[in-house]
């Protein structure tokens, strides 16, 4: 495991016990009707996605998606068709040169004659790597279009099509509806590889904070979907090649509390306000924090036998998030099973640095985006 900030002192979020009267943490949001929670939820996607608009367009603007596919929902209670729409960016077609040049021979002095070089250019039709991406929002807000710089990195950096994946969203659509969404879609992606000239072995999964922790529970699920009563055949699952993570969350079983008191500025991260709200639109009916051990809901928590089977792993995570330990964790346990991880903690910031609405980028988000490409890069080329 690699890490920038290898100086810190280590930190184990356990040493760090829920106060004495909240065992269990009671959200006043739980007590909230559903439909107050709605309320409140389309309110902050509608800011989010005015926000991520004029983010989008300031600095040198992010591209668009070059096209919108719908997929169908398959699993769970919520089945039903195109119910998942998926943002497209496709490279431009990659192309060949190939230079000849004709001679003739003079009958007079036996000399050859070279006539003008001709140059030709033809596609190629090479396959190319894909990334499939869950964006962030804590499960209740968000679109595919947040990680259209992300978006465009993949496609300079690894020629790579890039899907990034609006699964539907809680309150409306609480725990498990996301994670399914996820793995309908890797499943329906994974099935269109012909279509979009892909490297079925060469498939990778990204994820930012809940699109993080999507990204890994739906691997999860991928390994033993039976599990879940899913039905899933195997020859449908595609060997996933790598993970490249955002300040995931991973273990729903650790207190907030916890979380905030580990962090080196509990002022710094995110409000209770919101975590309330995100807890109580995801997490219906209530789960006591003891109960969320399913690895759809905690994929931190997967088995050793899961671990042993993760493909490379490239965790970047926020010095002053609250989920800055917790991560640390995972690549402490990922190390330990040596497995091929790197991590990187971006010095002073908190949770999606890279996302600060509704201004542009900083120069960090850029450099922490080639770190991740350069990681995925030397894992398709031991393929």
């Amino acid at each position: 495991m690699s890490t920038d900030n290898k100086d810190e002192p280590a930190i184990s979020i356990h040493d760090v016990e829920p106060p004495p009267l909240e065992a269990d943490y009671v959200n006043p949001a739980h007590k909230s009707p559903r439909w107050l929670l709605g309320a409140h939820a389309y309110t902050l996607r509608f800011l989010a996605g005015f926000g991520f608009s004029l983010g989008n367009r300031s600095g040198l603007p992010a591209p668009s998606p070059t096209e919108t596919i719908w997929l169908d929902s398959t699993l769970g209670e919520w089945r039903c068709k195109e119910a998942i729409s998926v943002n497209v960016w496709i490279p431009p077609p990659s192309t060949k040169t190939t230079t000849s040049s004709s001679t003739s021979e003079d009958d007079d002095d036996n000399k050859d004659t070279s006539q003008p070089t001709s140059t030709s250019t033809t596609p190629s039709i090479e396959k190319r790597p894909a990334v499939i991406n869950f964006h962030g929002g804590g499960f209740i807000l968000g679109r595919g279009t947040d990680d259209s710089r992300w978006a465009d990195a993949l496609v300079k950096g690894l020629g790579a099509v890039v899907f990034s994946v609006n699964y539907r969203l809680a309150p409306g659509y609480p725990f498990p509806t996301p994670v399914e969404d996820c793995v309908d879609a890797i499943l329906q992606i994974h099935a269109l590889a012909e279509r979009y000239n892909i490297d079925t072995e060469r498939i990778m999964l990204s994820g930012f904070s809940a699109g993080g922790t999507l990204a890994t529970s739906a691997w999860n699920v991928l390994q033993d979907p039976g599990r879940w009563d899913y039905d899933i055949p195997e020859h449908t699952i595609p060997k996933i090649a790598g993970l490249m993570l955002y300040y995931p969350v991973l273990d729903w079983t650790l207190d907030r509390y916890q979380k905030r008191a580990a962090s080196k500025a509990p002022e710094a991260t995110l409000s209770s306000g919101l975590t309330d709200l995100i807890d109580a639109s995801y997490l219906h009916p209530h789960l006591p924090r003891r109960e969320r051990t399913d690895i759809r809901l905690s994929p931190g928590l997967m088995p050793d036998e899961f671990v042993d089977r993760l493909p490379p792993v490239h965790l970047c995570l926020c010095e002053y998030d609250m989920l800055h330990a917790e991560g640390l964790l995972f690549g402490e346990r990922l190390e330990k099973h040596g497995k091929k991880v790197s991590v990187r903690v971006v010095e002073g910031e908190k949770h999606a640095w890279d996302k600060p609405l509704p201004l542009g980028p900083k120069e960090t988000v850029a450099f922490e985006y080639e770190i991740a490409i350069a990681a995925a890069k030397s894992w398709l080329e031991e393929k």
